[in-house]
């Protein structure tokens, strides 16, 4: 493929600050995501995987910051640019769907409340408009009873439900890169293969690139169209 890709990360490095110094938890990691591909992150826990994925984002923990390196967004430099471009950026452009549903929804707010408020900032759509693609989102995702289970809360719904709602407010959006820490852990394996179903419809209609982090490696065969395999925080082999 010619052209700019969407994502490149350039030599990153990532830094834990702590009373002993620095300990360097990303290590030089360099790669390359082009439009309408899936790329698949492996590799044991604790190899950096998801580290690299919250530095794309920006959503380090405290303690942690990119010491070296760059991430391009479609040629455009967004390792340092202001909180507000970032915000932009997270949900419109590059969505991430997170490991664990539980910190990522608001107990305080509907699904569908959460769901409609993502489309009505990232897309600019009135409530009623809103509130209807958040139905759609359910009901792709398979929520049973979807008109009914916007009105609910996350703790009226299961571990697989709340990952489901998780997937439903990423690709809501219609973002142009989806990064899905592993996306199905909670899920059957029907469900999982639902999932992937859908993003990979997702991506043919509307040309998303996936960043997928995943200890499966039969997801990896059937989506990924390359691979990088990650150790002690460096890519090792692709």
């Amino acid at each position: 493929m010619t052209g700019t890709p969407f994502l490149e990360v350039r030599n990153l490095t990532v830094e834990m600050k702590g009373a002993g110094g620095a300990i360097r938890v990303l290590d030089d990691v360099s790669l390359k995501i082009e439009r309408g591909t899936t790329m698949g992150i492996v590799g044991e826990s604790g190899c950096g995987k998801s580290m690299t994925a919250l530095a794309i984002m920006r959503l380090l923990p405290p303690g942690f910051e990119i010491t070296a390196g760059q991430v391009l967004v479609e040629g455009e430099d967004i390792t340092h640019v202001p909180e507000a471009r970032m915000r932009a950026l997270r949900g419109n452009d590059i969505s991430m769907i997170f490991q664990e549903p539980m910190t990522s929804l608001n107990p305080v707010f509907t699904v569908g409340d959460q769901i409609a408020e993502a489309v009505k900032q990232h897309q600019g759509l009135d409530a009623g408009a809103a509130e209807q693609r958040a139905i759609e989102m359910l009901k792709a995702v398979q929520i049973p009873g979807a008109e009914a289970r916007l009105h609910a809360y996350p703790h009226e719904f299961s571990g697989g439900m709340r990952q489901r709602v998780m997937i439903a407010m990423a690709l809501a959006c219609q973002p142009r890169l989806i990064i899905a820490d592993e996306p199905t852990t909670a899920l059957d394996v029907t469900v999982q293969a639902q999932i992937f179903a859908l993003m990979r419809e997702l991506q043919q209609e509307t040309g998303t690139a996936i960043m997928l982090i995943t200890h499966d490696l039969g997801a990896v065969a059937e989506l990924a169209d390359d691979v990088a395999v990650f150790n002690a925080g460096k890519r090792i082999e692709s």
